[in-house]
Protein backbone atom coordinates (compact mmCIF):
# COMPACT_ATOMS: atom_id res chain seq x y z
CA UNK A 1 0.00 0.00 0.00
CA UNK A 2 1.41 3.08 -1.20
CA UNK A 3 1.55 6.41 1.39
CA UNK A 4 -0.92 7.73 -0.94
CA UNK A 5 -3.52 4.82 -0.18
CA UNK A 6 -3.14 4.75 3.34
CA UNK A 7 -4.43 8.09 3.89
CA UNK A 8 -7.46 6.83 1.23
CA UNK A 9 -8.02 3.93 3.48
CA UNK A 10 -8.45 5.99 6.41
CA UNK A 11 -11.90 6.78 7.48
CA UNK A 12 -13.90 9.68 5.42
CA UNK A 13 -16.84 9.90 7.46
CA UNK A 14 -17.50 13.19 9.01
CA UNK A 15 -18.46 14.00 12.95
CA UNK A 16 -21.78 12.31 13.73
CA UNK A 17 -21.65 9.86 10.46
CA UNK A 18 -21.44 6.56 11.01
CA UNK A 19 -17.58 4.70 10.15
CA UNK A 20 -17.30 3.12 6.89
CA UNK A 21 -17.49 -0.53 8.86
CA UNK A 22 -20.82 0.26 10.32
CA UNK A 23 -22.44 1.13 6.95
CA UNK A 24 -20.55 -1.86 5.80
CA UNK A 25 -22.52 -3.81 8.81
CA UNK A 26 -25.92 -2.09 8.11
CA UNK A 27 -25.40 -2.80 4.73
CA UNK A 28 -26.59 -6.40 5.55
CA UNK A 29 -29.90 -5.07 5.57
CA UNK A 30 -30.00 -2.01 4.44
CA UNK A 31 -29.48 -1.11 1.06
CA UNK A 32 -29.02 2.76 1.73
CA UNK A 33 -25.74 2.52 4.22
CA UNK A 34 -24.04 0.35 1.35
CA UNK A 35 -25.11 3.80 -0.97
CA UNK A 36 -23.32 6.07 1.69
CA UNK A 37 -20.83 3.78 1.17
CA UNK A 38 -20.14 3.73 -1.93
CA UNK A 39 -21.21 8.21 -1.82
CA UNK A 40 -17.87 8.19 0.51
CA UNK A 41 -15.51 6.22 -1.48
CA UNK A 42 -16.54 6.18 -5.10
CA UNK A 43 -14.34 9.48 -6.26
CA UNK A 44 -11.23 8.47 -4.77
CA UNK A 45 -11.24 4.66 -5.87
CA UNK A 46 -11.82 6.05 -8.92
CA UNK A 47 -8.78 8.31 -9.15
CA UNK A 48 -7.12 5.03 -8.04
CA UNK A 49 -7.37 3.29 -10.76
CA UNK A 50 -7.23 5.65 -13.42
CA UNK A 51 -3.69 7.06 -11.92
CA UNK A 52 -2.88 3.23 -12.54
CA UNK A 53 -4.39 2.20 -15.65
CA UNK A 54 -4.45 5.75 -17.39
CA UNK A 55 -7.73 5.13 -18.95
CA UNK A 56 -11.08 6.41 -18.25
CA UNK A 57 -13.47 3.65 -19.18
CA UNK A 58 -11.07 0.98 -17.32
CA UNK A 59 -11.50 2.73 -14.28
CA UNK A 60 -14.85 3.45 -14.26
CA UNK A 61 -15.38 -0.49 -14.79
CA UNK A 62 -13.39 -1.30 -12.32
CA UNK A 63 -14.80 0.59 -9.82
CA UNK A 64 -17.99 -0.72 -10.66
CA UNK A 65 -16.51 -4.39 -10.49
CA UNK A 66 -15.10 -3.42 -6.66
CA UNK A 67 -18.74 -1.88 -4.93
CA UNK A 68 -20.16 -5.45 -6.77
CA UNK A 69 -17.81 -7.74 -5.36
CA UNK A 70 -17.83 -5.38 -1.99
CA UNK A 71 -21.64 -5.80 -2.12
CA UNK A 72 -21.46 -9.83 -2.88
CA UNK A 73 -18.69 -9.75 0.15
CA UNK A 74 -20.83 -7.49 2.85
CA UNK A 75 -22.27 -10.68 4.15
CA UNK A 76 -18.59 -12.23 5.11
CA UNK A 77 -17.26 -8.96 6.41
CA UNK A 78 -16.25 -9.18 10.20
CA UNK A 79 -15.27 -6.12 12.81
CA UNK A 80 -11.47 -7.61 13.17
CA UNK A 81 -10.20 -3.46 14.01
CA UNK A 82 -9.24 -3.45 9.96
CA UNK A 83 -10.84 0.53 8.55
CA UNK A 84 -13.88 -0.08 6.09
CA UNK A 85 -12.03 1.98 3.17
CA UNK A 86 -8.97 -0.70 3.75
CA UNK A 87 -11.61 -3.95 2.97
CA UNK A 88 -12.50 -1.57 -0.03
CA UNK A 89 -8.89 -1.06 -1.33
CA UNK A 90 -8.58 -4.86 -1.06
CA UNK A 91 -10.84 -5.71 -3.69
CA UNK A 92 -9.33 -3.09 -5.60
CA UNK A 93 -5.94 -3.91 -5.38
CA UNK A 94 -7.18 -7.60 -6.30
CA UNK A 95 -9.43 -6.31 -9.40
CA UNK A 96 -6.35 -3.92 -10.68
CA UNK A 97 -3.91 -6.88 -10.30
CA UNK A 98 -6.33 -9.13 -12.32
CA UNK A 99 -6.76 -6.77 -14.84
CA UNK A 100 -3.38 -6.26 -15.47
CA UNK A 101 -2.89 -9.93 -16.01
CA UNK A 102 -5.83 -9.91 -18.36
CA UNK A 103 -5.61 -6.36 -19.64
CA UNK A 104 -9.29 -6.20 -20.01
CA UNK A 105 -11.84 -6.25 -17.29
CA UNK A 106 -14.41 -9.31 -16.88
CA UNK A 107 -17.19 -7.83 -15.23
CA UNK A 108 -18.45 -10.88 -13.74
CA UNK A 109 -19.39 -9.72 -10.59
CA UNK A 110 -21.56 -6.32 -12.37
CA UNK A 111 -23.25 -8.98 -14.38
CA UNK A 112 -24.38 -11.72 -11.67
CA UNK A 113 -25.58 -8.55 -10.13
CA UNK A 114 -27.74 -7.61 -12.99
CA UNK A 115 -25.89 -3.71 -12.72
CA UNK A 116 -25.71 -1.87 -16.36
CA UNK A 117 -22.57 0.11 -16.50
CA UNK A 118 -22.96 3.54 -18.68
CA UNK A 119 -20.47 3.80 -21.73
CA UNK A 120 -18.21 7.03 -21.00
CA UNK A 121 -18.28 9.90 -23.24
CA UNK A 122 -15.30 12.21 -23.68
CA UNK A 123 -16.78 14.53 -20.83
CA UNK A 124 -17.17 11.68 -18.34
CA UNK A 125 -13.29 10.80 -19.28
CA UNK A 126 -12.37 14.09 -19.12
CA UNK A 127 -14.10 14.44 -15.53
CA UNK A 128 -12.06 10.99 -14.54
CA UNK A 129 -9.32 12.48 -15.12
CA UNK A 130 -9.46 16.27 -13.36
CA UNK A 131 -10.51 13.94 -10.30
CA UNK A 132 -7.60 11.48 -9.76
CA UNK A 133 -5.42 15.20 -10.82
CA UNK A 134 -7.69 16.77 -7.96
CA UNK A 135 -7.52 13.49 -5.76
CA UNK A 136 -3.26 13.68 -6.07
CA UNK A 137 -3.37 16.72 -5.19
CA UNK A 138 -5.57 16.12 -1.84
CA UNK A 139 -3.29 13.00 -1.31
CA UNK A 140 -0.03 15.04 -1.31
CA UNK A 141 -1.68 18.26 0.79
CA UNK A 142 -2.85 15.51 3.48
CA UNK A 143 0.62 14.08 3.54
CA UNK A 144 2.35 17.70 4.18
CA UNK A 145 -0.35 18.33 6.71
CA UNK A 146 0.84 15.57 9.08
CA UNK A 147 3.97 16.63 8.96
CA UNK A 148 4.09 20.20 10.02
CA UNK A 149 3.50 20.93 14.07
CA UNK A 150 0.47 20.09 15.92
CA UNK A 151 -0.56 23.00 16.83
CA UNK A 152 0.06 25.09 13.15
CA UNK A 153 -1.97 22.08 11.24
CA UNK A 154 -5.25 22.24 13.72
CA UNK A 155 -4.66 26.04 13.10
CA UNK A 156 -4.59 25.60 9.56
CA UNK A 157 -7.73 22.82 9.46
CA UNK A 158 -9.66 25.28 11.28
CA UNK A 159 -8.95 28.09 8.89
CA UNK A 160 -9.01 26.17 5.85
CA UNK A 161 -11.11 22.74 5.80
CA UNK A 162 -13.46 24.05 8.63
CA UNK A 163 -13.66 27.57 7.36
CA UNK A 164 -13.66 29.16 10.60
CA UNK A 165 -13.01 32.80 10.65
CA UNK A 166 -10.01 34.02 13.81
CA UNK A 167 -12.14 35.19 16.57
CA UNK A 168 -13.30 31.06 16.27
CA UNK A 169 -10.48 29.75 15.66
CA UNK A 170 -8.68 31.77 18.30
CA UNK A 171 -11.58 30.29 20.80
CA UNK A 172 -10.96 26.64 20.26
CA UNK A 173 -6.91 26.68 20.41
CA UNK A 174 -7.94 28.91 23.61
CA UNK A 175 -5.23 31.45 22.49
CA UNK A 176 -5.93 35.16 21.50
CA UNK A 177 -6.93 36.19 17.81
CA UNK A 178 -3.65 37.40 16.98
CA UNK A 179 -1.65 34.20 18.03
CA UNK A 180 -5.08 32.31 15.90
CA UNK A 181 -3.36 34.09 13.08
CA UNK A 182 0.39 33.73 13.61
CA UNK A 183 -0.50 29.96 13.71
CA UNK A 184 -2.38 29.92 10.27
CA UNK A 185 -0.12 31.86 8.95
CA UNK A 186 3.09 29.93 9.86
CA UNK A 187 1.18 26.94 8.75
CA UNK A 188 -0.14 27.85 5.35
CA UNK A 189 3.89 28.88 4.55
CA UNK A 190 4.82 25.40 5.97
CA UNK A 191 2.65 23.64 4.25
CA UNK A 192 3.32 25.73 0.97
CA UNK A 193 7.14 24.48 1.77
CA UNK A 194 6.57 20.80 1.60
CA UNK A 195 4.51 21.07 -1.31
CA UNK A 196 7.00 22.73 -3.58
CA UNK A 197 9.81 20.21 -2.30
CA UNK A 198 7.45 17.18 -4.16
CA UNK A 199 6.84 18.88 -7.11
Amino acid sequence: MTASDHIHSESRALPGERSDVELILASRNDPQAFRELYDRWAEPLLAYFFRRTTNAEVASDLLAETFAIAYEKRQRFRDGGVPGGAWLYGIARIELSRYFRRQRVQLRAVQRLGIQVPVLDHESAAAIADLAERDETESAVRAALIRIPPGEREAVELRVVAELDYPDIAGRLNCSEGAARVRVHRGLARLNQLLEAQR
